[in-house]
């Protein structure tokens, strides 16, 4: 009872800090902020940990407010990871074995490629954000088990960093051999809102799949529907999108931190039933992923707030809007899901369906959201 009333009393702190600041009282956002930084820590419960992420986001933002000179920089691209790849890897590592949210996102969308690639004898994935690749070698190994054999697969990797790109092409390249998968790999160094049609490299007699984890959400307002165009254009077979289930573009800064602190919170906590409180995997997540999405949410504004979360149903309308069906989700890929929840110790994750799109939660409070889509 007495960590549910100190819980309680920070989420009243911390609310009344974002409307202080929300209001432009800042004497007394800066007495609430004063008041935090005595009682949250890094290193406390769930509650403590996601509280001081909140509270040094709530600060970025007041002195950023006060600055007297605003920057007139461009803004950095947002990466939430430290520099040094391979701490990008080891962190990430952490993520994907110790939490299914990465895992679920992978599953669930190559399941639904894999059923749309069905009989195909030559087969094009777009992926749209190919990071480290983790998303393809069980993908790889699914089509080398099919009767038959596997068809030839092709890979297009879109990432910012074209070395980073390349090595990953390489990697998936090395394995696509082991498995004797027939593979081509085409990397692409670029933002997504500065892709060309071009780029994708359509060739006649494929068929394609377009896949976005957790990355259409950074593609600013006014370019998100000429990048959808352009792929409703390249007609392909289907679209898989995962995204954070979370409104977090919401014109008004009160509404997102009230949405954030909530769905944060789930998150925290989920981690809190997976980690011992003193893990340093644990830390290094909330430090280098999860911290930095709370500080571009709350401390940011216009074009350097990068995570502008949406829920399923604007997806659903941004999709329609521009000509995309959705596709249901098979039966396989439910019972998949529910085989790799299995998989961890921690019974709080959730699992529900919503019209042929998949729910992953923690709890009450949904997390991740898969879809689905068809020209």
């Amino acid at each position: 009872m007495q960590d549910q009333d100190s819980g309680l009393q920070l989420v009243h702190l911390l609310l009344a800090c974002a409307e202080a600041v929300s209001k432009e009282d800042y004497m007394l956002a800066r007495r609430y902020l004063h008041h935090l930084n005595r009682v949250v820590t890094p290193i406390g419960d769930s509650m403590q940990r996601v509280a001081s992420c909140f509270t040094e986001a709530l600060t970025a933002r007041l002195a950023a407010t006060l600055a007297t000179k605003p920057s007139t920089s461009v803004p950095k691209p947002f990466n939430p990871f430290p520099p040094n790849s391979l701490e990008i890897l080891k962190i990430y590592q952490i993520l994907y074995q110790a939490c299914p949210y990465v895992k679920f996102a992978h599953f669930t969308a190559n399941q639904a490629i894999f059923e749309a690639f069905e009989a195909e004898e030559r087969v094009h994935v777009i992926d749209l954000d190919i990071l480290q690749g983790y998303q393809w070698p069980a993908f790889m190994q699914a089509l080398a088990a099919r009767p038959g054999g596997a068809p030839f697969l092709r890979i297009t990797g879109v990432g910012s960093s074209p070395e980073a790109v390349r090595e990953t092409g390489r990697c998936l390249t090395e394995l696509a051999q082991s498995l004797h998968v027939p593979f081509e790999f085409h990397p692409v160094g670029e933002q997504l809102e500065d892709l060309k049609a071009h780029m994708f490299n359509r060739r006649i007699g494929e068929a394609l799949a377009v896949n976005s984890v957790n990355r259409l959400h950074r593609v600013p307002g006014n370019c998100i529907g000429n990048l959808l165009g352009m792929i409703r254009d390249q007609a392909p077979n289907i679209v898989t999108i995962v995204e954070q289930e979370a409104s977090h573009n919401g014109p008004y800064f009160l509404g997102r931190f009230l949405e954030a602190l909530h769905y944060y919170s789930a998150i925290f906590d989920s981690l809190d039933a997976t980690f011992p409180g003193d893990s340093s995997q644990r830390a290094k997540l909330e430090q280098y992923i999860f911290g930095p999405e709370i500080m571009n949410i709350v401390s940011c504004e216009g074009m350097e707030r990068m995570v502008r979360h949406e829920r399923l149903e604007k997806w659903r309308r941004v999709m329609e809007g521009k000509g995309f069906k959705g596709v249901a989700l098979s039966a396989n890929a439910v019972t998949q899901s529910k085989i790799l929840l299995g998989l961890y110790s921690c019974d709080g994750y959730k699992l529900t369906e919503d019209n042929g799109c998949l729910l992953l939660g923690w709890q009450d409070r949904a997390i991740l959201a898969a879809s689905a889509w068809r020209c």
